[in-house]
């Protein structure tokens, strides 16, 4: 149990930092008495069963608390992105079977449904996936999924009590969430940054002195434009560790220039977490997200769910102990995660749940992702990854920033269409060429829009939602 483990870093240092955010700190002993609390006000009527417990509110020290408390209290919590608005929230709790709805305002009851879960099998966890390409649906994950991927984390990453982590994304969000529970449960203190503020971000990596700073690719370009970077450094950091999305590596080399620091990749899915992690700061890894963390299994497989050899590029398939094996959908239904056929030799608990994502394994192991089956566009039969697109055009000196997507076509099926933040005068003509000398013809987009920023999520992510819709205007 969490508790457990806070109560036992409460009673061997119960004066040592265990959260900080920029408006205020906890200590374990602390802390351990405001989840306490918190749990008391929170907890179900007796003789009733907690249902799910949706929480939205800005990702700070009283987020923690409130997501503790609420496991304490046997709730499985579903947390929600703190740039969503209320209403939005209030309403996709609701859709989710959530009975309660616990945020800045207070806690709130929702008209949510009886869950129909045994014990045994009854989720902690309910993270969302797909809310930016389609309908939002919960992963369910139980207590034990979550624990062995912050004990794996925890392990790789070497944390611990002299090893502070802060997190560059909210904590709502899978990767970040992962993270923070591998601090709780390895005595590590945990710098939350609810806002996106790059300065702030440095500040506070500068008076803490974090091991492991975690963001998207977004973060980490944005930290290494900040002049408080250049100003202040980042001592005593280690693991500046990127996920969530694509690294594209200019924006990795425009990190190492300003800090000295290569960042680490790391790969995983709301579908079990954190899977794989580059740790190794060596040039023949740039581009790879790693090795598997400790527990869990990678394959590249065809098809036909057969794994392939060293080199080959196939679909990206993951097992890790107690695997979520289902989603929570719209009305309370339920879906299945979709795995990939066993093979000989596979235990009766193994598990390798679809990732959606292309990649190879090279001769040590290493995962080299290449592309997304769930978003390749689809003209007039030719397949194009849009992050290939976005590779190239990243690569142009007269793109900022660029986000490409497909966009229906009578006569093809779908075309391929790019936004783009391009420098003063940039032309789509120039940008057209550009791709030409590096890709098929078929993959150059034939619908150019130009902004001033590109729309993205509070992670940090391009908001593929809004990209489309301004795409598809």
């Amino acid at each position: 149990m969490m508790l457990d483990v806070l109560h036992a870093h409460a009673a061997q240092r119960p004066h040592a930092l265990a959260l900080v955010d920029p408006e205020r700190s906890l200590t374990w002993s602390r802390l351990v008495d405001r989840v306490a609390h918190r749990a008391g006000e929170l907890s179900p009527a007796a003789g009733t069963r907690p249902g799910i417990a949706a929480l939205h509110r800005s990702a700070d020290c009283q987020w923690v608390i409130d997501f503790l408390a609420l496991r304490s209290c046997g709730f499985p919590v579903l947390p929600l992105p703190e740039a969503m608005p209320a209403p939005t929230a209030e309403a996709l709790a609701a859709d989710l079977s959530a009975g309660l709805l616990v945020s800045a305002d207070g806690p709130g009851r929702l008209p949510g449904r009886e869950p129909a879960e045994a014990d045994a099998d009854r989720p902690a966890l309910v993270h969302l996936t797909s809310g930016t390409t389609g309908t939002a649906k919960g992963v369910l994950r139980s207590a034990a999924n979550i624990d062995d991927e912050a004990d794996a984390v925890a392990q790789a990453l070497g944390l611990g009590p002299e090893h502070p982590v802060l997190t560059g994304t909210p904590v709502s969000h899978s990767f970040a969430s992962g993270l923070l529970t591998a601090a709780l449960r390895a005595g590590a203190t945990t710098l939350l940054t609810p806002r996106y503020d790059p300065a702030a971000m440095v500040r506070m990596a500068h008076e803490h002195r974090p091991g492991t700073l975690s963001g998207t690719p977004y973060v980490f370009r944005a930290v290494a434009r900040s002049k408080e970077v250049r100003r202040v450094g980042l001592p005593g950091l280690r693991h500046p560790l990127s996920g969530g999305a694509p690294l594209h590596p200019s924006w990795a080399e425009g990190w190492q220039d300003v800090t000295g620091v290569p960042v680490c990749q790391e790969y995983g899915l709301s579908e079990g977490g954190i899977a794989t992690m580059n740790l190794a700061a060596h040039p023949d890894t740039v581009g790879s997200v790693g090795l598997p963390v400790p527990g869990v299994t990678v394959r590249v497989v065809g098809p036909d769910g057969v794994p392939l050899g060293a080199g080959r590029t196939g679909h990206v398939v993951i097992d890790r102990p107690a695997a979520p094996v289902q989603y929570l959908t719209g009305g309370g239904g339920r879906a299945p995660v979709p795995t990939s056929p066993a093979v000989p030799g596979d235990g009766p608990e193994a598990c390798f749940v679809e990732t959606g994502d292309l990649g190879r394994l090279d001769d040590l192991g290493r995962l080299w992702l290449t592309g997304r089956t769930k978003v390749l566009i689809n003209v007039a039969g030719a397949k194009v990854s849009p992050f290939d697109v976005e590779h190239h055009l990243l690569n142009s000196p007269l793109v900022k920033d660029a986000v490409v997507a497909g966009v229906p076509d009578p006569d093809r099926g779908e075309m391929v269409a790019a936004l783009v933040h391009a420098e003063p005068g940039a032309t789509a003509a120039e940008l057209a060429q550009h791709l030409r000398e590096r890709l098929s013809s078929f993959a150059v987009p034939r619908r150019w829009v130009f902004t001033p920023a590109i729309p993205r999520t509070a992670s940090g992510k391009p908001d593929r939602a809004r990209v489309l819709a301004i795409l598809e205007g």
